[in-house]
């Protein structure tokens, strides 16, 4: 499959759900999950968006690294989804790192 077919399929709701059970990738689906329900979009919807954000904001790096990783995968398109929605998914607060709420302003 080549990149241009996985990129034309990314609006069927079906091949982006059947991609995203192959990534075996719980902590990319958990937070594909979590912000779809956020944006209140079904999962499929939103990560072909987060797809096409990859595809229209990604650097010559980010494209560089997604034809080798997709060169070497079992699945290719597996593996371009998930380097795409990795990419283009913002970033998660780690677990140690917290959030000063207002209500601490005053405690220090």
């Amino acid at each position: 499959m080549t990149l241009g077919s996985i990129i034309n399929q990314l609006g069927d709701d079906t091949f982006v759900e059947e991609a995203l059970a192959r990534l075996n990738d719980i902590v990319l689906l958990t937070r594909l999950r979590a912000a779809a329900d956020a944006a209140q979009q079904p999962l499929a919807d939103f990560a072909a968006a987060l797809a096409g954000q990859f595809l229209q904001h990604a650097d010559d790096a980010a494209w560089l690294s997604l034809l080798a990783v997709a060169s070497r995968a079992p699945d290719p398109a597996g593996a371009c989804l998930n380097r795409m929605l990795s990419a283009a998914l913002p970033p998660v607060a780690s677990a140690g790192q917290h959030r000063r709420q207002p209500h601490d302003a005053g405690a220090a």
